[in-house]
């Protein structure tokens, strides 16, 4: 039987929010068995709150946005990533700003900075939710396929008619060190077209060369400066 977890003491970590730019301390808490990862708002009078569930999600675009009526939290996937790998199922994670900070665009810090606090085993067992029968979701160019198994087991492929990025294939069972090692350092990257008109839809304010690699057609603008995106 797998037991939950939690953190054993309190850690935090700053910076800025992706697609808000807004400055951010995101607080990390223990919490009790069974109570799940929550999200709460401590800029907002009340300090309102929301789990972090599917139910909760309110949009997809360009990273996960949660929340309810009185409150939302942006691109939380990078942080969750780095809970869910280290196998931490009840967490408090304190905001004061509506995006957690983006680091340098990978989990790797979050990763660290909870891995840090301390990884404690609670006395109720984990609720795990397993498919029994295998299926698949498809949108557009994308498609999902579940299969039954004894473990998190990812597959991902990437097809791209790109001159810098060729089509990319990666396997790997989620362990905690093999996610530290294979998936914790991998950022968050965009195309250099596409800058302007995340822009324009009110993203990627506080986008850098520090915090997402950039492509272009003949080169990866990364290796050359480090700058905030603009013309």
């Amino acid at each position: 039987m797998e037991y939950q977890h939690t953190i054993s003491k309190e850690v935090y970590f700053k910076g800025i929010g992706l697609h808000t730019g807004n400055l951010c301390k995101a607080t990390f808490k223990p919490a009790p068995a069974n109570a799940g990862v929550t999200f709460i708002r401590t800029d907002l009078p009340g300090h309102p709150s929301t789990k972090a569930h599917y139910s909760n999600v309110l949009g997809v675009i360009r990273g996960t946005t949660i929340g309810n009526e009185t409150m939302r939290v942006h691109t939380i996937e990078h942080m969750l990533s780095a809970v869910y790998a280290l196998g931490i199922d009840n967490l408090i994670i304190e905001v004061d700003a509506n995006e957690p900070p983006v680091a340098d665009g990978s989990s790797q810090l979050f990763y660290d900075t909870l891995l840090e606090s301390g990884i404690v085993q609670q006395s109720e067992p984990r609720k795990v939710l397993e498919p029994i029968e295998a299926f698949s979701y498809k949108s557009g160019e994308t498609e999902i396929q579940f299969k039954p198994s004894n473990e998190l087991q990812i597959k991902t492929v990437l097809l791209y008619t790109h001159p810098l990025l060729q089509d990319q294939e990666v396997s790997i069972t989620i362990r905690p060190e093999d996610y530290r090692r294979e998936i914790a350092p991998a950022r968050t990257f965009c195309f250099d077209y596409e800058v302007e008109a995340l822009k324009k839809q009110g993203l990627a304010r506080g986008g850098s060369l520090d915090n997402a690699v950039v492509v272009g057609l003949d080169r990866i603008h990364n290796k050359e400066k480090k700058a905030p995106f603009s013309k």
